[in-house]
């Protein structure tokens, strides 16, 4: 995995993050954060009672993102002060395989979440915004895919924009324990034309 530095981008209504990709150290921060983001928003896969990972499991899954030819988690914080590090991290956002199947190596799937003192104030952009980058100079990856509640319109606003397009709906693709049924929308963002082969 390519390293990515930090980059600094504009936040809603003031103020700038720092994006860059995740380092094992920042495990405990990823862990703080991903938790939070567990626990206050309701258009997540994962409950906040199935997140068990440990500080060593959650390292050890950020060493295998940064050995991984075409992984990459980001993570984004509050500019800090001259030098002072973060203190916590207010998004995180992962490009992951989650096969090694050699007729799917192009494609990862993305994961992101935002910390919900921060929903609302660009940080997805600034996050989704680098992981394009990072894919379209990739030589390997070729599309980006991602699984969005219907219900979630500002998810869904965000992601068009930055051009992911639409190419199917999964009815009650998610099944809350209080029994209500979500729908799916399942996206697409192609970073390099595919070389298809000639039609017969």
């Amino acid at each position: 995995m390519a390293v990515l530095a930090g980059t600094l981008c504009p936040l809603r209504p003031a103020g700038r993050c720092v994006v860059r990709s995740a380092a094992v150290a920042d495990a405990p921060l990823v862990l703080d954060c991903a938790r939070e983001v567990f626990q206050t928003s309701q258009y997540t896969l994962t409950c906040a009672d199935e997140f068990t990972l440990t500080l060593d499991e959650e390292a050890a899954f950020i060493a295998s993102l940064e050995s991984h030819p075409r992984q990459i988690m980001l993570v984004a914080y509050d500019e800090p002060a001259a030098g002072e590090a973060p203190d916590q991290f207010t998004g995180i956002l992962v490009l992951k395989q989650n096969t090694s199947r050699r007729k799917l190596r192009h494609s990862v799937d993305l994961g992101m979440s935002v910390r919900s003192t921060h929903r609302g104030r660009a940080v997805g952009s600034a996050l989704l915004g680098r992981a394009v980058e990072w894919a379209r100079a990739h030589p390997d990856l070729r599309q980006i895919t991602l699984a969005v509640y219907a219900a979630n319109a500002p998810g869904l606003a965000l992601y068009r924009r930055l051009g992911f397009v639409e190419h199917g709906r999964l009815p009650d693709g998610l099944i809350h324990d209080d029994g209500r049924c979500w729908e799916q929308v399942l996206m697409h963002l192609m970073v390099e034309p595919l070389t298809r082969p000639a039609s017969r």
